[in-house]
């Protein structure tokens, strides 16, 4: 466990990551065996940006480091490792697709699908390699929509999609790792549906979409041929990926956990796990820790 660290050492840039006090985020933490259940992105040195049951929106980073009535625990990781941080360009690049994303909705009719396929990919007592291959089954099975995000794919968006000299170049790496199973929480599920329901009246997006037509799946044409050869190439170039990293995993010493890259992870069902997990950030400190 880290040193509680001030305000003062959180910088424009770094990742928050949260457990939050009720039932929902129990749920969240539990299916991706995790101690978090919520992320968010410090804009600057006054702002958090992240994606809440009302959409893509900033608020006080002053406010949020002292929230101890919303939250039990935020600790704060940086891109690139602790000690070293976002230079200027990369920084203004990652502000910039920030600042695009603000106003995008929040996918609140979609949590429960969410939720059940991390859950599943992440509970079966499954070799890595295994629930590498389940990971992208079920990647192309959740549409995934830049318009309406959940909170950690907002993080991983940010990052992968900026705008950088090299592109790509702060796309978080997602690896698949082993981790013992989290024991089911105790839920109030009345509490449970209140919450729900009291964000589902705080989004503005309060209807259910359009059922889909007998063409269209998520807004994929079924028929399409272009869309079809990108998913079988898609899946082939990661079926060579695992290839190479099953003989890197191989090559290991066996005190070090196994672990196997997503290269092209779905960001709607990317969990603040595997932001939690990424080699690409280091763990700065514990801002808020509250019983």
């Amino acid at each position: 466990m880290l040193d509680p660290i001030d305000l003062t050492a959180v910088r424009a840039g770094d990742v928050l990551l949260h457990m939050g006090r009720g039932e929902i985020s129990k749920l969240i933490a539990w299916a991706s065996d995790s101690g978090y259940s919520h992320a968010a992105l410090v804009f600057d040195g006054q702002t958090v940006a992240e994606a809440v049951s009302v959409g893509v929106r900033k608020t006080g980073l002053a406010d949020r480091a002292v929230d101890a009535a919303d939250f039990t625990l935020i600790d704060v990781f940086r891109f690139g490792g602790a000690d070293t941080g976002l230079d200027p360009q990369a920084l203004a690049a990652l502000q910039a697709k920030m600042d695009g994303f603000i106003g995008a909705a929040y996918p609140l009719d979609e949590l429960f699908e969410l939720g059940v396929v991390c859950a599943l990919r992440s509970k079966l007592d499954w070799p890595e390699s295994a629930k590498w291959f389940l990971r992208v089954v079920l990647d192309h099975v959740i549409h995934t929509d830049p318009a309406r995000m959940v909170c950690s794919e907002f993080v991983y968006r940010s990052f992968a999609e900026a705008a950088t000299t090299s592109a790509g170049r702060l796309r978080p790496r997602i690896e698949v790792l082993d981790q013992p199973a989290t024991p089911f929480p105790h839920i109030d599920w009345l509490a449970l549906l209140k919450e729900y329901e009291a964000a589902r009246h705080r989004s503005p997006n309060r209807t259910l979409p359009p059922a889909p037509t007998a063409g269209d799946v998520r807004g994929l044409q079924v028929g399409s041929v272009t869309r079809a050869a990108e998913r079988d190439a898609d899946i082939a170039a990661q079926a060579d990926q695992i290839r190479r990293a099953r003989a890197g995993v191989a090559a290991r010493g066996l005190a070090q956990p196994a672990a196997i890259e997503d290269p092209w992870p779905n960001p709607a069902t990317v969990t603040p796990a595997d932001l939690a997990n990424s080699p690409s950030f280091g763990k700065v400190g514990c801002l808020l820790r509250s019983a």
